[in-house]
């Protein structure tokens, strides 16, 4: 259960307070005429609206996932109706002016983030190759340690055998240093972590901004020292787009991606596709597979109960 201080700490911000009251103070002052005014201009058709505007709320209520998701679409809600109503009862000019507020005030005060308590941890292309992918980056190798030729010459023969002797006893003892020291910063073989869940996201996208909140709480319920979470931006990186075969459209329903790695491949997905098994038939998708995945981008349920039945967190979290 979400304590009232983490629910402050989240929705406390300036984009939910201003933006609900520009959406509500309209709506305030029509109630109170509803309920308290004997006026016989009142009509069906506004009291039928109020009805309709309590009863979207209550289902939204019951179906959002998040409280960001809830308080941003009843913000949605209170601006659309409060536009609907200064349209029917006062006409163009008033709608306009509140239409030009409503935009800037989205402009100047966007939806932040989630705010509260994660484990997620932001990954760059190159942590999520290394920690994610177990791909280690190519570096030069450095020259191998050998003996050296040293030209010797007739004036110096005598001298440079006993400074040969002396060199190699000292490259020797430098070899010997050099593989005690490597054995002391040997890199333990148990460094990754087993299992990765990560988001891919963009930062335009409305549906990654409130599902941020659903992995934050599992991040906090089962992150471990075999599984962790994380989270990187298509946008930023844009080869991860590819190669996971998102579209960074803003009218793609791809996004969020949730991916699931073990010891460094992806075992899992959501939303879940239709697998390829044939290689000549990888880019040769039928229009019923096209269809069934489009739908199951679209209709995916984004709850923490789908991604923990999905990615089979319980069982993971209790291995060892």
């Amino acid at each position: 259960m979400t304590s009232l201080a983490e629910l402050r700490q989240r929705l406390l911000h300036r984009y939910y307070v201003i933006h609900l009251i520009y959406g509500c103070t309209f709506i305030v002052f029509s109630v109170k005429r509803l309920l308290f005014s004997n006026n016989n201009d009142i009509t069906d058709a506004e009291v039928n609206a109020h009805i309709a505007l309590v009863l979207f709320s209550v289902w939204k209520s019951l179906m959002a996932n998040t409280a960001e998701e809830l308080a941003s679409v009843l913000i949605l809600y209170t601006k659309f109706f409060t536009f609907c109503m200064i349209y029917w009862k006062y006409g163009m000019f008033k709608t306009i002016l509140y239409l030009g507020g409503w935009i800037v005030l989205s402009t100047l005060f966007p939806q932040p983030w989630y705010q509260g308590p994660t484990k997620i941890v932001e990954l760059s292309e190159t942590k999520f190759r290394e920690d994610v992918q177990r791909r280690k980056r190519q570096t030069a190798t450095p020259p191998t340690d050998g003996p050296r030729i040293t030209e010797i010459t007739d004036e110096n023969e005598e001298g440079g055998a006993m400074s040969t002797s002396s060199s190699t006893t000292t490259t020797t003892a430098t070899n010997n240093n050099k593989k005690d020291k490597g054995k002391g910063k040997a890199i333990p073989t148990n460094q990754y972590t087993r299992y990765w869940v990560v988001m891919l996201y963009a930062n335009w996208s409305l549906a990654c901004l409130n599902f941020e909140a659903v992995l934050a709480k599992l991040s906090l319920q089962y992150s471990a020292d075999h599984i962790k979470f994380g989270k990187i931006d298509i946008d930023v990186y844009t080869d991860l787009a590819d190669e996971y075969g998102i579209s960074r459209d803003p009218a793609s329903f791809d996004l969020p991606t949730l991916l699931l790695f073990r010891d460094g491949a992806q075992i899992r997905r959501l939303p879940e596709l239709t697998p390829t098994t044939d290689d000549t038939n990888k880019n040769k998708a039928t229009a019923a597979t096209t269809a069934k995945d489009t739908i199951t981008r679209i209709g995916w349920s984004k709850k923490a109960a789908t991604v923990v039945k999905a990615f089979h967190l319980d069982k993971i979290f209790i291995e060892k």
